[in-house]
């Protein structure tokens, strides 16, 4: 009888542990991020409608890697 009780128990745990986990990971906290990041590129396709030209940095040494 006592070994069935504390078997209930442990696998109750573990399914919270892993409800937590699950909502830890897949949480309301990443669906309003891609709410927000789909907003802002709507945002962003609307205002870049014309393709623009990035400026020719004026020492490009700098910007490379393993270079200081």
């Amino acid at each position: 009888m006592s070994l069935t009780v504390f078997l209930a128990f442990c696998i109750l745990g573990c399914d919270f542990l892993l409800y937590v986990l699950f909502q830890w990971i897949y949480g309301e906290k990443y669906r309003k991020h891609s709410r927000r990041s789909a907003a802002r590129r709507e945002r962003h396709r609307k205002e870049a409608q014309e393709p623009r030209v990035l400026p020719f940095p004026e020492r490009p040494i700098e910007h490379r890697t393993g270079y200081f």
